[in-house]
């Protein structure tokens, strides 16, 4: 079970005032000025037209009636990220994600992966398409995934060097590419017509020496046929290593909130070394089915001490050799399990997970005809996250029963692992402890972290392959020009994972050691392995006293897990677009088609994790191997057909004489989806751009989007969980909710007094969770105005502004645990029938919970996006010069969720999602040489924004900047290197975090310093 300021400024060119991502074209191509309007391209159309992404028609202007951000291949070389996921959660608009390297991952079931997550509205409902077609998912279908549900894309699957650019386009991409943009839209643009070859390589450490990155990447293209066709080719190879917890010291990981012991007028406070002695690493012998208790924690209980103690009455452990030792409790909080320092167990954690990638892609263009283009790509990708730790299984009366798979254990005093000092000092316990459970009593009990049998290493491997074939081209109809595409698209992707578990029946098995004739210590004679295969089918006494078990009986009680996931992915696109007739600002531009889109996932849990029928009763539920509970497979597909238009109408042109009109432009599009489980809905966009002078353009927004249903969402079986929750009958959470003296008087009212405390908020506990195939879609309603400022005064000067609102309704929930328990306490007719969905106990703990998915929540995102861009040429400091000044910012002025009626969930504020965000990048080139210095600016933030003044000593964290810097050097035509420092002035986290959250948010802090170097060969 599971339980930095100062900014060095080496340059006095200037002082810190602005700074932008500066988006450009690899150095193969045409470079695109920095601060002119970027273009959101797929692909040119003619020679005076592109195609934005967030729209099919082509146009000349480039200012979309959407807030849109360019990532170009210039910026992403320069930062050296290995994953086009990390450059994007560079920026502020994109917050944290579901899954990505750090923290704590699936195991088997997916680690290491990278999702985004725009606005902050789960990275489900953000759309990633590549060229502007839909990109196949690597996100599991089962519950147990690497994120929420849903068809999220892998960026580990992309291989950077082959990119061009990365667009995203905030709200309005639904209409044009479909369900799941409620967001926004990443487009990721890759390289066409490249001709010529390259090499690159970069290595990275840390200054501690660690977390190494190896990479290697090479692209080479080549026209022929006189130019009417090309081919590219990219791979790349990337490794990664991690880090575990403990190789972060000083870093705080260490530091949690807790209940103080004694008067305090705050709720929780904070400890700096979060210890729990209940839970032995090496094992805490007890004569009471209990755990240990601190001295005074017994005193506290009348006496009661369970533990075996020396003579001075110091509760004993076993060390690692197996000898008995006083447990140093280290200093006693208000919660019976946390104290704070000492020699009790502290919780291992994965800090980063290693990932090894190899990836390889193929594009290739040949025009049949002046008018007519054949196409097509191919992808291949191997990507494999570890988990490197995790918590292990515990034996310990926190849980359960002794005796019972998550108790303690029952060991008899004659176990022969016992050292003769140890059985001397239970034996006297038993016999004169008068807290033993027996008057007579010949057996102790073993409360333990069983971290030498299952560590929490396990892997998962994705491989995916996805082939792309089409045909576009134009021809003449009705006196017009228009333009046609049809295109066809498969993916696959499957996820294999492997971790190795504990099989129960072999534990106890092994844990049942005698001698035997000949004094040879062996299994107790008489028993029966389990039913399915461990690595070794040899019975190996198993010693738990210290950590001395040998690798053979390791063997014997593990098995290897291997859970497996397929998703696939069928899409066919036929378009029709151009230009219908002029009017007084030009040609009314139109889009059609017609969009089909199958798609299947299955998720197969293995032999361990489904479990094995209860040969007493066949026809009922399946019982487990382990400590996990049945997993069920999960197997479904849906289809959608869809249809399309769009228009554009430029009302007024750039010649008019109209006073404060010097162009206007009406856009509009809409797709219909059928979806054959959550039925037909329109999604829908209208917007404008104006231009009342040269120098200032204004646009705005409206859409309706929506986000179908995940086949997890739809097909999940009725499947078994473990989970946590926050109780509202719990002392930290009672004062709390909508109407904080309605859920008192509703805890008293179930027998809960103001000083309840909850297992559950601490320790998972038993659940289930079921899919509803009668979802409906997310709906989502959401505007945008916004400006974009090329004043003619000021060259080379871009400024943009927007405003952002989406608010999504119906949004599909897994009403969890918190959840349902809020809608039973705040109820006004208490008690309401969704008290029905869980247990109490007679002590008022929570067994079992039911769980499920519905149409329930609410989203809310209010914000606003600024960018600056501004390039200074500085002559004075080489003739070629100049230094690139931006900004990216965002103001989140809302953003919080809510389920059905309950508690409104703040989000803005709490740890990475901070009212004030910014990104700047200022950027020195001369020539061959090109300085980037990057600051990442983090506002302040707390821990809980809806929390009560007095729940902890220390609400929040102050702000932060991170200062990155890259050093790039053409030797010449052929030959470049860099050096990129992140961290520069190794700043750190802000106290108190990461105690209360921030790893990710906060993790170039706990990194420290971190160095790579590159190298890169053009032929």
């Amino acid at each position: 079970m599971t339980i930095r300021h100062r900014v060095a400024a080496s340059a006095s060119l200037f002082t810190l005032a602005i700074a932008v991502a500066a988006p450009a074209q690899a150095q193969t191509e045409t470079r695109i000025d920095e601060t002119t309007p970027q273009p959101i391209a797929v692909e040119d159309a003619s020679a005076d037209s592109i195609v934005v992404t967030g729209s099919r028609i082509p146009r000349a202007n480039f200012d979309t009636a959407q807030p849109a951000v360019v990532l170009g291949n210039e910026q992403i070389e320069m930062r050296g990220v290995t994953n086009i996921g990390e450059a994007l959660m560079e920026l502020p608009a994109f917050g944290v994600p579901g899954g990505n390297r750090v923290g704590g991952q699936a195991g088997a079931f997916g680690s290491g992966q990278t999702f985004i997550n725009f606005f902050g509205l789960g990275d489900q409902r953000t759309l990633t398409v590549v060229n502007g077609r839909r990109f196949v998912s690597s996100n599991t279908a089962s519950i147990f995934g690497p994120t929420g549900a849903g068809s999220q894309v892998d960026f580990n699957v992309i291989p950077t060097l082959l990119v061009d650019r990365v667009e995203t386009v905030a709200v309005g991409g639904a209409p044009i590419y479909g369900s799941d943009a409620i967001a926004g839209t990443v487009n990721i643009i890759t390289r066409r017509d490249f001709n010529g070859a390259q090499i690159d390589a970069q290595y990275g450490i840390s200054q501690l020496g660690d977390a190494p990155d190896y990479r290697i990447r090479g692209i080479v293209g080549r026209n022929f046929a006189g130019g009417r066709g090309n081919i590219t080719v990219a791979g790349e190879y990337n490794e990664a290593s991690g880090l575990e917890g403990t190789q972060r010291p000083g870093r705080g990981l260490s530091r949690f909130f807790t209940s103080p012991l004694g008067q305090s007028e705050f709720r929780n406070v904070l400890i700096q070394d979060r210890r729990i002695p209940a839970l032995a690493e090496f094992g805490a012998p007890l004569v009471s089915d209990f755990f240990p208790l601190s001295p005074g924690q017994a005193a506290g209980f009348g006496g009661y001490q369970p533990s075996v103690v020396d003579a001075q009455g110091n509760p004993l452990v076993f060390d690692r050799s197996g000898n008995l030792v006083p447990l140093d409790f280290g200093r006693q909080t208000g919660n019976i399990i946390n104290f704070d320092g000492g020699g009790g167990f502290s919780l291992p954690e994965n800090l980063l997970s290693p990932v090894r990638r190899y990836l390889g892609a193929a594009l290739a263009q040949f025009e049949l005809t002046p008018r007519l283009r054949a196409f097509g790509e191919a992808w291949y990708a191997n990507s494999r996250g570890t988990q490197l730790r995790d918590q292990p299984v515990y034996n310990t009366a926190l849980f359960d029963d002794a005796g019972t798979p998550d108790g303690n254990f029952i060991i008899s005093i004659d176990n022969p692992f016992l050292t003769p000092q140890a059985r001397a000092i239970i034996a006297d316990n038993l016999a004169n402890n008068p807290n033993r459970d027996f008057a007579s009593q010949d057996f102790f009990y073993l409360g333990r972290a069983n971290t030498d049998l299952a560590t929490g290493l396990g892997y998962s491997e994705v491989q995916l392959q996805r082939y792309v074939l089409g045909i576009d081209g134009s021809f003449d109809a009705f006196g017009r020009d228009l333009q046609f595409e049809l295109v066809g698209v498969y993916g696959r992707s499957a996820t294999e994972g492997r971790e190795r578990v504990v099989v129960q029946q072999n534990l106890e098995n092994a844990l049942n050691a005698v001698r035997d004739a000949s004094g040879n210590i062996v299994c107790a004679p008489g028993y029966q392995n389990a039913s399915i295969a461990t690595l070794s089918s040899v019975c190996v006494p198993f010693n738990p006293f210290g950590q001395q078990v040998s690798r053979a009986a390791i063997d014997y009680i593990t098995t290897i897990a291997d859970p497996r996931a397929v998703n696939d992915q069928w899409v066919g696109t036929a378009s029709v677009g151009g230009s219908l007739f002029d009017i007084w600002g030009g040609p009314v531009g139109f889009a059609l088609g017609v969009e089909h889109r199958r798609e299947s996932s299955t998720f197969d849990p293995g032999a361990f994790y489904f479990g094995e029928a209860d040969p007493t009763d066949p026809n009922g539920g399946r019982n487990q191997y382990g400590r996990s509970i049945p997993i069920d497979p999960v197997s479904g597909s849906f289809r959608t057909n869809e249809v399309f238009g769009e228009l554009t109408v430029p009302l007024l042109g750039r010649g008019t004489t109209l006073p404060l009109v010097h162009s206007l432009e009406l856009n509009g599009a809409a797709r219909y989806i059928d979806h054959s489980y959550a039925g037909g809905d329109l999604t829908w966009t209208a917007g404008a751009t104006w231009q009342p002078v040269r120098d200032l353009t204004v646009r705005g927004n409206f859409t309706r989007s929506v986000r179908a249903p995940a086949i997890t969402e739809l097909f999940n079986p009725t499947s078994q969980i473990f989970t946590t929750a926050q109780d509202p009958c719990d002392s930290r959470f009672r004062n709390a909710g909508p109407d904080p003296a309605r859920r008192q008087a509703n805890c008293l009212a179930h027998g809960l007094g103001p000083d309840f405390q909850s297992n559950i908020v601490d320790f998972t506990t038993r659940g289930e969770l079921a899919g509803n195939p009668n979802l409906d879609n997310e709906k989502a309603d959401s505007w945008t105005i916004g400006a974009v400022l090329r004043p003619r005064f000021l060259p080379r000067f871009t400024a943009s502004v927007d405003w952002i609102d989406i608010s999504l309704q119906g949004a599909i929930q897994s009403l969890d645990a918190t959840s349902t328990l809020q809608a039973c306490y705040d109820a006004p007719d208490f008690p309401a029938a969704v008290c029905n969905q869980f247990e109490r106990d007679a002590n008022g703990q929570i067994p079992f919970i039911r769980t499920g998915y519905a149409n329930a929540a609410s989203r809310q995102f209010r914000g606003l996006v600024s960018e600056v861009a501004y390039r200074l040429p500085t002559p004075f400091l080489g003739a070629d010069s100049s230094v690139n000044l931006g900004l990216n910012y965002m103001y989140i002025d809302r953003l919080q969720y809510r389920v059905g009626q309950g508690d409104i969930t703040t989000l803005r504020n709490s740890i990475g999602y901070s009212p004030h965000q910014a990104t700047a990048n200022i950027t020195y080139r001369n020539d061959n040489f090109s300085w980037l210095t990057q600051l990442q600016y983090i506002g302040s933030a707390l821990f809980n924004p809806d929390e009560a003044e007095n729940n902890r000593d220390i609400p929040g964290v102050g702000d932060v900047m991170f200062v990155n810097t890259t050093l790039a050097f053409d030797v010449n035509e052929r030959f470049g290197f860099r050096l990129i420092v992140d961290n520069l002035l190794d700043t750190r986290p802000p106290y108190p975090a990461p105690g209360g959250g921030g790893r990710i948010t906060y993790f170039d802090g706990l990194m420290g310093r971190y160095f790579k170097v590159g190298a890169s060969i053009r032929f």
